[in-house]
């Protein structure tokens, strides 16, 4: 055999492997497409990915000496998506929770956070206010081993929003040279003349949104 021929025979196979190749995508990507679109579009509902604003925590004030006098503490709201819970996690842990927000926030009576809690799941509410009373992390730690709630956001519907509440050590004294800010981002004093600075910058999060069993979604941050 020539030289030539050894050439051509080769390319030849080449030429054969490459088409095979093209074949076999094509046929795959047809499978995906066709067999198998529907599995993947349910997937592609179920995760994706977004980009959500993180409020900046206000800065602190200090005295020329080094002395705290204001700072942002971390407070919380606590809400509850009434979809998420299985059916067995639910009917098992109603009462015990029920009992436990009654005791706590000492608002409503047992009876009535129970009423609450399955009125929200009959009528599939994914976000309600459980108390208007704002919680320290201690609060959270122990709300987060009551029943239902035990099983986190994604399994047990827990939503505990963050609050900066804003907490000044030395009490009254001078409040009135520490100053404040309002809702309308209007005040007095050091809080309000150094609004911008102590504000800071939001930032953003990379969070994915996972779809819960129950069909609501959710949202994670990730990294």
């Amino acid at each position: 055999m020539n030289i030539k021929k050894s050439i051509l025979l080769r390319v030849r196979v080449a030429f054969l492997f490459v088409l095979l190749f093209a074949i076999a995508v094509v046929v795959k990507t047809g499978h995906i497409q066709f067999v198998e679109g529907e599995k993947w579009a349910k997937m592609g509902e179920r995760i994706s990915f977004d980009y959500k604003e993180v409020k900046a925590t206000r800065g602190n004030i200090y005295s020329d000496n080094g002395s705290l006098l204001a700072t942002s503490l971390p407070f919380y709201k606590i809400a509850f998506d009434a979809t998420l819970p299985k059916d067995d996690v639910w009917k098992k842990g109603l009462d015990s929770l029920a009992w436990h927000l009654a005791h706590f926030f000492n608002d409503k009576s047992t009876v009535e956070y129970k009423r609450m809690l399955k009125d929200a799941r009959e009528s599939g509410k994914q976000y309600i206010m459980l108390s208007r009373r704002q919680i320290d992390y201690q609060d959270k730690k122990e709300m987060m081993s009551w029943p239902i709630l035990r099983e986190g956001r994604l399994r047990g519907g827990a939503i505990f929003e963050k609050v900066d509440v804003r907490y000044r050590p030395f009490s009254n004294l001078s409040r009135r040279t520490i100053g404040f800010v309002n809702e309308n981002d209007k005040g007095a004093g050091i809080e309000y003349s150094f609004n911008k600075q102590l504000g800071g910058q939001n930032g953003y999060a990379y969070y994915q949104k996972l779809q819960a069993e129950s069909g609501s979604p959710s949202s994670m941050p990730t990294t």
